[in-house]
């Protein structure tokens, strides 16, 4: 999440050549993961941020004590020529470290090599998600794209694989000649040519995804939500995705499952999110995108799975994917189906996978495009669905169960009676039962 800005206007000084700005100091960059994100992995692959955790420990490390000298022992040391210093010849100076000061010299080095590290919103860096963030959600059971598990097991695909493509096919009469010609399409592509993510997302996103009354927001951090990660990496900032109006969901279910439906404390953006997108400039790295689409996902999905679960005593896995994700890069659109299954050993964590569904080069042709865009529409309606299906169903349940906490409250002696009426039910049908075997 962005800090919070300023707003009182500062005068920004006239800048000439007898008067330049003076240089910044390089400040060292904090590391984008905590020590318990490293120490969990189950590999660690050597990246930037993987050398600067490995840095990081060793300076961390105290210094032995040394012996204690005295006067004596220093001249009679001397006398005898004092120490060898011939492998120093020819040595550079160490180079001044930029970032510090004499003012910061005399703080003292953190000892403890497994000191937390503070987690921001400023891991939204792609450099952050690298091949370690990948395999730190492998160890958590929400596996990519493609995984290949080592235990020569397949991979699973969504049971409900067929509807859903069938589904995405559906016509769109938003994208028939007559109301989305050659000339969108060529104003299409020239948006397209922008080399910055965020025009990207203002001009050419929703060229795709039109108009739609599906509460959506974009660039929130999920900071209500348990870690699917145990805390051990950062929070999920979806480019954008869709959800429910917090209204839609009974108050007892929202109170009830909070920290797995509501994604932030913030009034007004969506609740049980369930469809996602995530954008890169030309410039970007589709890698990076994928990554936090899986990411991204596996949230949606846990949501989804815990409003259709709601109340029940044993959670059920259908196999079904009520979620989806999307990444765009460079005029390529993916669009994928994220669906839960049972862990593979009791009390463990359940499984979160995703499956492509097909991919498009929007800037092919109008009517690749068209292919494109109807499925990326057609998934939201679809995810709405899902999403309505699921909080009709809770908000019933939740419904029922008010209303039978009402009653008793109303009339306390009706389980008493109940359960007297069953007492003589019971005896009743032990008498003929008895008259039978006589």
């Amino acid at each position: 999440m962005a800090r919070p800005r300023n707003r009182k206007r500062q005068q920004i000084p006239e800048l000439s050549q007898s008067n330049p700005p003076p240089k910044k100091a390089k400040l060292k960059r904090e590391s984008n993961f905590s020590p318990v994100f490293w120490g969990n992995l189950s590999k660690i692959w050597l990246t930037p941020c993987a050398l600067r955790e490995l840095n990081r420990r060793n300076s961390a490390y105290t210094l032995p004590i040394l012996p204690e000298v005295y006067p004596t022992d220093l001249a009679r040391f001397a006398r005898h020529g004092g120490p060898d210093l011939c492998h120093l010849r020819g040595y550079s100076e160490p180079k001044k470290d930029m970032s510090s000061n004499p003012s910061s010299t005399s703080r003292s080095r953190p000892t403890n090599s497994t000191a937390a590290t503070s987690v921001t919103s400023k891991a939204r860096k792609s450099s952050a998600y690298n091949d370690n963030f990948e395999q730190h959600l492998i160890d958590y059971n929400i596996y990519p794209e493609g995984y290949e598990h080592p235990e020569s097991r397949s991979t699973p695909e969504p049971n409900n694989s067929n509807q859903t493509h069938q589904e995405l096919l559906a016509f769109r009469a938003s994208l028939s000649p007559s109301r989305f010609p050659e000339s969108v399409f060529r104003d299409f592509k020239r948006k397209n040519r922008t080399k910055s993510e965020g025009s990207i997302m203002r001009n050419v996103i929703p060229l795709i995804a039109s108009d739609s009354n599906t509460p959506n927001e974009s660039n929130i951090q999920f900071t209500n939500l348990i870690s699917l990660t145990d805390e051990s990496t950062v929070k999920a900032v979806p480019d954008y995705f869709d959800g429910a109006k917090a209204s839609d969901l009974h108050s007892v279910v929202r109170r009830e499952l909070n920290e797995l439906v509501i994604p932030t404390k913030h009034a007004n953006v969506p609740i049980i999110p369930n469809f996602f997108l995530e954008a890169k400039g030309p410039s970007g790295s589709v890698s990076v995108a994928e990554k936090l689409a899986c990411y991204d996902g596996a949230h949606g999905a846990r949501a989804l799975h815990a409003l259709q679960n709601y109340k029940l005593a044993e959670p059920t896995y259908d196999g079904n994917a009520y979620t989806y994700s999307s990444t765009y890069h460079d005029g390529t659109l993916k669009l994928y189906a994220h669906h839960v299954t049972a862990p593979t050993v009791a009390e463990e964590r359940p499984e979160y996978h995703m499956t492509q569904i097909d991919g498009w080069q929007m800037t092919g042709s109008i009517d690749t495009f068209r292919r494109g865009a109807t499925a990326f529409r057609n998934a939201r309606d679809s995810a709405k669905q899902h999403r309505d299906s699921f909080i009709q169903a809770a908000n019933a349940t939740a419904e029922d169960a008010v209303e039978r906490h009402e009653a008793a409250s109303n009339h306390p002696e009706m389980p008493e009676m109940q359960r007297s009426e069953d007492r003589s039910a019971h005896t009743g049908w032990k008498d003929a039962e008895e008259t039978l075997q006589q």
